[in-house]
């Protein structure tokens, strides 16, 4: 199956490769309006380098302590294994791909009392499936909609929200359609998502079948085979269910904002002036996030008409049906629309003809979160130790905080989160209080400083090594005007890299040293390393922690080169699932570790760096 030269050696060389994957699918479609075929996409997926990064990037998801209907874990049963072993578990799985029946787990819907269902696949497919999504979606978002916001990289909900309030108050058109499709994921067709896939330039007959072999996995003590639908909560199917509706977004944006004309336009508003002035076409908008979608048009009758239409598409061919009962045609002026947990009306301005647009919080969505969150803050009755309490204070932090981050786009944020504050202030000041706590002002406290520096307002806290840690307020936000996207944005040019780092700040994740991840020092690392203490999750860890070292060594601070790097366990007592982490691994020259573990004095060196060695023979109880 595998052919050595179109191995990746490198998460470099992975990067380099979906880089050439996306130009050569934006080659394809701008001279001969298609995309070219990919073929020997699988030798790319059973990549150690592939493999290593889909790892990683499971491991980051929390979903990773979840396990799937063979009852196996992330930690235990990959990381803390052997690492040619792992390696060589994932490449057989790949060679005659068989996925374990998906568990199934039920989540209340928000605004209904249905439930959704989630399916959980073992550990070793959501793997493969991260190999496959690694390698083709670099070819799928060369192709798709610009608007569709849904399960993509570089993406969010407020992009959305954005790009709906943007064309209402540029066009002035306030006639909506909310589109709701019935039962989406359950329905998705296996035959034709296949051949959806076959043309957008998926050519690799064994990756199809690979595919469509994870689409038919059973439902453990439910279905051995599914023969419609593609789970809900596993790694591929987001993508997927982009790629069905792909063809969707593109039937319904032909008829405007991607009509083609006579000649090319560089402007889209030229474009549109032109449109406007010499043909009978109605303006029309999609924007979609997954199976949800709003379309503005200019008439209640156009929005009829596009429901009728919609509607009969759908179903004739992608076998999808458009529920009657909660697809709405709406005009804002009158009755907010409700479009990914936000509210979006017009209402008059100060001129007589003009209107605005503001933004809210579903407020039924947003009662359902804030109740979670007081659920949480009474669990803290049930920490003994401050550590455990430390635990519950960071949690609830991290669910007021993604909270506000979601709705910051909403231009009345502060509105409607402001109404629960007492709520949760009340019941997080009377648990703490029983464990010593009291109010503090927010910017003398500790824990999340760049939020807390701003305010004055007094929060609970607790005391802890000398520390003060607080539980942060639903209040502490302000309206955060949301840009529009712009399609040159894309992890897979430097360019759409370096405007991503640019909008958000992020400073750019430095790729793995060539040298700690090459198969050659790979093969070094399995010859000269055996035991529980160098497993698979020591071998990828150590590449981030050189990262974070800047290529330097710990020790004499001088650069890494080549062969004579040695990355070090700086605490050896530490239990298994602990001692491989990043913050106890340090690179170093392999001359350096040698002197650590030496018993000579090697004071000779000079005085900082034989601090430092002493300093890591302490930590390793050896002086």
């Amino acid at each position: 199956m595998e052919q050595e030269s179109n191995y990746l050696k490198s998460e470099q060389e992975l990067k380099d490769k979906q880089d050439e994957l996306y130009r050569k699918t934006i080659t394809g479609l701008q001279q001969k309006g298609q995309s070219p075929g990919h073929k020997d996409l699988l030798e790319l997926m059973v990549s150690e380098a592939t493999i290593l990064t889909a790892i990683h990037r499971i491991k980051a998801n929390k979903g990773s302590r979840t396990a799937g209907s063979d009852h196996k874990l992330m930690k235990p049963d990959i990381l803390q294994k052997d690492y040619p072993k792992v390696i060589r578990l994932v490449k057989e799985s790949f060679r005659n791909y068989r996925p374990k029946p998906i568990k199934r787990k039920y989540i209340p819907k928000s605004n209904s009392k249905e439930l959704r269902p989630l399916g959980i696949p073992s550990i070793i497919d959501r793997i493969v499936q991260e190999c496959v999504r690694l390698i083709i979606e670099p070819i799928l978002e060369a192709q798709f909609f610009q608007h569709a916001y849904g399960f993509r990289p570089m993406r969010d909900t407020s992009m959305a929200l954005t790009r709906v309030t943007d064309i209402v108050h540029i066009t002035g058109h306030y006639w909506i359609i909310e589109g709701d499709i019935s039962k989406f994921f359950d329905c998705v067709n296996h035959p034709i998502l296949i051949k959806k896939l076959w043309n957008v330039g998926i050519r690799d007959r064994r990756v199809l079948m690979i595919i469509k072999t994870m689409l038919k996995a059973g439902i453990m003590g439910e279905l051995k085979n599914n023969p419609i639908g593609t789970p809900q909560g596993s790694i591929i199917s987001p993508l997927l269910a982009n790629v069905y509706l792909h063809s969707f977004d593109q039937w319904v944006t032909r008829e405007w904002e991607n009509k083609k004309t006579q000649y090319p336009y560089a402007q889209k508003c030229k474009q549109f002036d032109r449109l406007r002035k010499t043909t009978s076409l109605k303006e029309t908008y999609l924007v979609r996030y997954a199976d949800d979608w709003v379309l503005i048009t200019s008439s209640r009758r156009n929005a009829e008409k596009w429901k009728y239409k919609i509607t009969k598409y759908l179903k004739e061919r992608l076998k999808l049906t458009l529920s009657e009962e909660k697809t709405l045609i709406t005009d804002i002026r009158r009755r907010p629309i409700k479009f990914l947990s936000y509210e979006i009306k017009a209402i008059n301005g100060k001129a007589k003809k003009e209107h605005i647009l503001v933004s809210k919080p579903n407020q039924q969505r947003l009662k359902e979160k804030v109740s979670e969150i007081h659920k949480t803050i009474k669990k803290i009755k049930g920490a003994t130790k401050k550590n455990d309490l430390i635990h519950w204070i960071n949690l609830i932090n991290s669910k007021i905080r993604g909270l506000i981050q979601y709705y910051e786009c909403t231009t009345k944020v502060n509105v409607y989160l402001r109404k629960y504050v007492d709520k949760l202030h009340y019941a997080a000041y009377l648990k703490l209080r029983k464990h010593g706590g009291y109010k503090l002002p927010a910017k003398l406290v500790d824990n999340l400083r760049s939020v807390h520096g701003k305010y004055n307002t007094k929060i609970p806290v607790i005391e802890y090594n000398g520390l003060k840690i607080g539980i942060t307020r639903l209040d502490f936000c302000t309206w955060q005007k949301s840009k529009n996207k712009s399609p040159k944005e894309t992890p897979y040019t430097e360019l759409g890299r370096q405007m991503y780092m640019k909008r958000t700040g992020n400073k750019p994740l430095k790729v793995r040293a060539d040298d700690l991840l090459s198969l050659n020092w790979s093969k070094i690392i399995k010859i000269g390393h055996k035991g529980k203490l160098y497993n698979f999750e020591y071998f990828m860890n150590r590449a981030y922690a050189f990262n974070r070292d800047k290529g330097k060594c710990r020790v004499c601070k001088e650069v890494l080169h080549g062969d004579n790097i040695h990355i070090h366990h700086i605490n050896l007592s530490l239990p298994l699932d602990e001692v491989n982490r990043v913050p106890n691994l340090a690179s170093m020259h392999e001359h350096c570790y040698q002197m650590i573990h030496s018993t000579k004095d090697y004071s000779m060196v000079g005085k900082k760096i034989w601090e430092k060695v002493l300093g890591f023979r302490e930590k390793l109880n050896l002086i």
